[in-house]
């Protein structure tokens, strides 16, 4: 009898237990490994969780699963429950007609329009970061992105009404729930023992916490009459279609912890990537400071910052050798199948985002930092995904593409950065981070 599903090549035996506990440390390092042994596309069943596991880094089949026949998927139990015990109930981890509502109700906050009237609020917090800075000075950018990226998410999302404690204390919260996240869902037995010495309990009580600090910021906005015109109050002021009354606390809390954690640990890790790869290429960086130079006053307007241009480039194609969101995750609801490939509801699929940006089928010499390539007249129809695809399309691209422009071309309108690691140590969590940028400044 011929078997029901033609699932891909499937990794099994000794390398099948090699990826499962390597898998934990080093996610990329494995799933690069199997794909160079099985192909594009291959299987894992998991005995031990009874869940099956497709892995791809095909453009097709990632277009097919996030755009043609994104509604028989969700996102994964490893989202929409794992994490959402951590995270509440907003955009990242919601589902169905829950998320679409939401969706719905938050998208307007992120139009080009709004996201074009914050350029002074992030201008602001850039200048001040960068005022501290003197000649010669040793630094560790990621440290410093982290921390700038926070501010401006804190600034834009809530006006002044976290001070810096709390915007340091969430901080360390979201990145710990991260480390407990990683661990639980890459080894599941070993979720048992974490929950046996009671670490699953005290990360709770710390995502609890980080939406107190929320809470504080929500209940003393309500107790102002003072408009601030931020999101905030625009998440606060709207009103769900159907029955026309606001979010509810609750939701309200989940939507701006998940928005603070998009909004700052994508970019921070994004900024790192691409001033490394500037520091790396010094003919991409000249160019780089005469674009600045070129476009004179305009430089730091809106316009300029989200038009086409080197800038833009230079981003672009550090997040495809380094992309912040390095896989992401769906799980059938009905059977499904893909030319030649079938499998039944509630299969895992992970889109391997980082091996797909440098698939040999998909880019030429796909390992160098070569912005050019994006001038090429085809390149929305590039395998580039570092938001996402399809109707879950990142909602802050415009957010995070304007503000990265803006910190590139204020810190190379004035400095250069001179760094001491040829290398960068990757740390795959929810988002792709390296552990350290450390190096120098050097002003012009």
């Amino acid at each position: 009898m011929a078997p029901e599903f033609n699932y891909p090549t499937e990794i099994k035996g000794t390398r099948k237990l090699y990826s499962l506990f390597k898998g934990l440390k080093n996610p990329l390092e494995v799933i690069t490994g199997n794909h160079k042994i099985a192909g594009d596309t291959y299987c894992i069943k998991s005995s031990l969780t009874h869940k099956n596991f497709i892995f791809s880094q095909d453009k097709e089949f990632t277009e097919y699963i996030l755009k043609q026949n994104h509604k028989n998927y969700y996102k994964s139990e490893i989202q929409s429950i794992t994490l959402g015990k951590y995270l509440g109930n907003g955009l990242l981890t919601n589902n169905g007609k829950d998320w679409l509502k939401q969706r719905r109700l938050i998208q307007p906050g992120f139009s080009k329009a709004k996201i074009s009237n914050l350029v002074f609020i992030m201008e602001e917090e850039i200048d001040k970061a960068f005022q501290s800075f003197k000649p010669e000075q040793e630094l560790d950018l990621y440290d410093f992105f982290h921390k700038l990226a926070f501010n401006i998410v804190a600034k834009t999302l809530f006006s002044s009404d976290i001070d810096e404690n709390r915007i340091k204390e969430l901080g360390k919260i979201i990145t710990e729930v991260q480390e407990v996240f990683a661990k639980e869902v890459r080894l599941p037995f070993y979720s048992q023992i974490l929950k046996f010495l009671g670490v699953l309990d005290r990360t709770l009580k710390k995502s609890e916490r980080g939406k107190a600090i929320i809470q504080e910021v929500l209940d003393k906005r309500r107790n102002t009459t003072e408009e601030k015109n931020d999101l905030l109050d625009m998440l606060i002021q709207t009103r769900y279609e159907d029955t026309q009354l606001p979010m509810s606390d609750e939701q309200l809390v989940d939507e701006m912890l998940i928005l603070f954690i998009a909004g700052h640990e994508t970019t921070a890790n994004a900024l790192t990537f691409i001033f490394f790869e500037i520091s790396q290429n010094p003919d991409a960086e000249k160019k780089l400071k005469k674009e600045i130079a070129d476009e004179e006053e305009m430089v730091f307007t809106s316009d300029s910052l989200m038009k086409k241009s080197f800038t833009s480039n230079i981003i672009k194609e550090a997040m495809r050798l380094h992309s912040p969101a390095w896989a992401i995750d769906r799980q059938a609801l009905e059977n499904d199948s893909f030319k030649e490939y079938s499998w039944p509801k509630d299969t895992l699929i992970i889109l391997y985002i980082s091996g797909l940006h440098r698939n040999p089928k998909y880019w030429k010499d796909p390992n160098s930092f070569i912005p050019e390539r994006f001038d090429d007249e085809n390149a929305k129809n590039f395998a580039y995904y570092p938001f996402g695809s399809g109707p879950r399309l990142c909602i802050g691209e415009h957010f995070a593409m304007m503000e990265m422009a803006l910190i590139v071309r204020k810190f190379y309108k004035n400095f250069s950065f001179i760094s001491y690691q040829k290398e960068l140590d990757k740390k795959a969590l929810v988002t792709l981070r390296t552990t350290s940028l450390r190096g120098k400044l050097s002003a012009i």
